[in-house]
């Protein structure tokens, strides 16, 4: 995933979340592009913005 198709799917992603409420099934189709896309994003911000070990320094 490139840095642009990154900012694309966080912007759809944020479209999506607009839509849900609590009442929104598991099998529907913007539910499960939304999981999906949610993954993406999530394996790109581990490989590119990790999260380091805190030190108390």
């Amino acid at each position: 995933m490139t840095k642009t198709q990154y900012k694309v799917t966080c912007e759809r992603i944020e479209e999506l979340l607009k839509v849900f409420g609590n009442e929104t099934s598991t099998d529907d189709k913007k539910f499960i592009e939304l999981d999906f896309l949610s993954d993406l994003v999530a394996d790109y911000e581990e490989k590119h913005f990790p999260i380091e070990t805190p030190t108390l320094q």
